[in-house]
């Protein structure tokens, strides 16, 4: 029993060891990759950070603690925070975005949905319920997977706009509850912005809704309206 206690809690330690080298060995891999250096260190940053405003303590001792802990934590977790795209061929880091951007992203975005609830509000109290229900389908030429959720996302929290399906072909099918809704839908506005937040050419085709097959996962190009 003792003897099988003990090689038992060897081949543990051991299977331990090589989990710790595998894992060491995929994240050098990842990191040899051009781009994800700089990647690394700005995740390092942000980690201190975090660890900064948990702790609130800044003493020199737990400074150089956090230091550390955040060069371990973010050498750890790099590889859960790169996406594929969805071809498999390219892989985005998720915080790979200019905060600055992101931050005039958000005060855009909470104005239109300041907008947005005013008129779906005007609308819900008109007697006769002016509401003009209709899918509207646009493509955009974004090839990082978060900015095609950003955008499906920002379009949905947005009252009067539902983001109903994004196909392969990143077409997205959207739901409009008013004329509103679908004129700031066709404008291409939010579409623009989220392709200034991630670098992206600010091209929207404005497709034909009856081109484009209703929830299909396969890739289809459908017939091109305009491009704005």
């Amino acid at each position: 029993m003792t003897i099988h206690y003990h090689l038992s809690q060897k081949g543990f330690k051991y299977s331990e060891m090589v989990y710790g080298i595998s894992i060491s060995c995929y994240n050098f891999h990842v990191m040899s990759k051009k781009g994800n250096v700089v990647n690394y260190f700005r995740f390092v940053v942000y980690m201190f950070i975090f660890w900064l405003l948990i702790t609130q303590i800044y003493t020199m001792k737990f400074l150089i603690m956090g230091a550390a802990a955040s060069f371990v934590v973010a050498w750890i977790c790099m590889p859960l925070f790169m996406i594929r795209n969805l071809s498999q061929t390219k892989q985005y880091f998720v915080f790979d975005v200019s905060l600055l951007k992101f931050f005039a992203y958000f005060i855009w975005l909470m104005k239109e949905l300041v907008l947005a609830n005013l008129d779906v509000t005007k609308t819900v109290l008109k007697k006769e319920l002016p509401i003009e229900p209709k899918v509207i389908c646009f493509r955009v030429g974004f090839d990082n997977p978060l900015a095609i959720a950003l955008l499906a996302n920002s379009i949905t929290l947005t009252p009067g706009t539902i983001t109903l399906h994004v196909n392969k072909s990143n077409v997205f099918e959207i739901h409009a509850l008013t004329q509103g809704a679908a004129e700031g839908i066709l404008s291409g506005s939010m579409a623009k912005k989220v392709a200034w937040l991630y670098g992206y050419e600010n091209t929207v085709e404005i497709m034909d809704t009856k081109s484009v097959t209703p929830h299909s996962n396969k890739a289809q190009d459908g017939i091109v309206i305009k491009k704005i």
